[in-house]
């Protein structure tokens, strides 16, 4: 029995909810509203202690971070294979991976809280909810947001940040249709999880005259049935919108 703990179809949520539709796997879906702050209440923490989304929960098996639970499942569940088959396609698959992570991902979640999470808890006192919250910098990421608390440095800093994904991005596409190989992979659906709301945060970066190659990558994703059925899962009108504190920024990138 498969069951998945999620929030909207977006960044880390959007990555297993795409990985499960894509391999034709039935799953409990849980929706777990950040908004509300559910993943700070006791019966989620008994979940996953950190208090982030998704958590995989496989016969008994509690599974977190996305990424390594996307593996999980590949290797479980053998059919529609999403994992390249020799040493050097897993090798760069991880690499694609990694840069997401410390790279896009952050980048993509501040830009994304600044121009979305900020205003929709603009006005509410989170002080009790913070209080629950296990990771100290993921409370103050929160504070952060509900503040709007942003620096030019930090915000210029991602939108650099978004620059060079797109860059290594439109680099790679511009002759090959999927990141690793011949096939749509993990390392596309790493990838896409959190190019699928950059564009309006990035406008000047992520059009089809500038970036023509990802642009026409993000549209034959979007158009594949697994990614159609997995952003089905949104209770919002626009999952695409939906950001909140995750990656923190490293030195790198």
């Amino acid at each position: 029995m498969l069951e998945l703990y999620h929030w909207e179809p977006n960044g880390s949520a959007l990555k297993t909810l795409v990985c499960l539709h894509e391999k034709q796997l039935d799953f409990t879906s849980h929706y777990v509203d950040l908004l509300a702050f559910e993943h700070y209440r006791p019966a989620f923490l008994a979940l996953n202690p950190l208090g982030q989304v998704p958590v995989l929960v496989h016969d008994g098996k509690i599974l977190t971070e996305s990424q390594f639970i996307n593996e999980y499942l590949d290797e479980v569940f053998p059919q529609a294979p999403l994992r390249p088959e020799s040493p050097e396609g897993l090798w760069r698959m991880r690499v694609w991976g990694k840069f997401a992570g410390e790279v896009l991902a952050p980048a993509a979640c501040t830009l994304g809280c600044h121009a979305h999470l900020a205003p929709a808890l603009r006005g509410r006192d989170l002080a009790a909810e913070l209080e629950r919250a296990p990771l100290a910098e993921r409370g103050l990421a929160w504070r952060m947001a509900s503040e709007n608390s942003y620096s030019e440095e930090l915000l210029n800093d991602s939108r650099r940040k978004a620059g060079v994904a797109i860059a290594r991005l439109e680099q790679r596409l511009a002759d090959h249709d999927w990141l690793v190989g011949d096939a749509f992979s993990l390392a596309d659906i790493e990838l896409f999880a959190w190019c699928n709301g950059l564009e309006p945060l990035v406008t000047d970066l992520l059009d089809s005259v500038r970036a023509p190659a990802t642009v026409d990558w993000l549209r034959r994703i979007r158009e594949r049935r697994g990614v159609v059925a997995a952003l089905d899962h949104a209770r919002s009108k626009s999952p695409a919108n939906a950001f909140a504190p995750g990656p923190e920024h490293s030195r790198w990138g």
